[in-house]
């Protein structure tokens, strides 16, 4: 059965909400904030939705926003910076009581970008810094 996500999380209004709610987080955090604080909370919260609508459920959203590689190019991102992010959204998800056929299928399409995002963002780090592990 194909699902809509706007209508499984409540409508437009209460996965904005959420999403205010997961961006507040993640701006505030010790962890993360550092990597999110120089960006436009507004225009991460809308690009995300976008994505979102587009990739999971019946996928009737438009994404045009920037691809995944052109999004963290910049970010020095390492697996800890992920995994934490991740543990966010994944309390969001079930703090907000997001129906869990939905929040599964989110949270394994946000697993899926660990590796391509982790591997960015060691490479950013040692351009960044000159360093590379051997």
């Amino acid at each position: 059965m194909t699902w809509n996500l706007v209508e499984e999380l409540g409508g437009e209004e209460r996965f904005r909400a959420m999403m205010q709610d997961f961006y507040d987080r993640l701006f505030d955090d010790v962890l993360v904030g550092f990597l999110f604080q120089p960006h436009d909370k507004e225009r991460l919260i809308e690009s995300q939705m976008a994505y979102l609508s587009a990739h999971l459920g019946d996928r009737s959203g438009t994404y045009e926003g920037p691809t995944i590689r052109e999004a963290h190019a910049r970010l020095p991102i390492l697996a800890g910076h992920f995994d934490r992010r991740h543990k966010v959204l994944a309390d969001v998800l079930e703090e907000w009581e997001v129906p869990e056929h939905v929040r599964e299928e989110w949270l394994e399409l946000d697993l899926s970008l660990r590796k391509f995002v982790v591997s960015m963002g060691a490479t950013r780090r040692d351009a960044l810094t000159g360093r590379r592990d051997e």
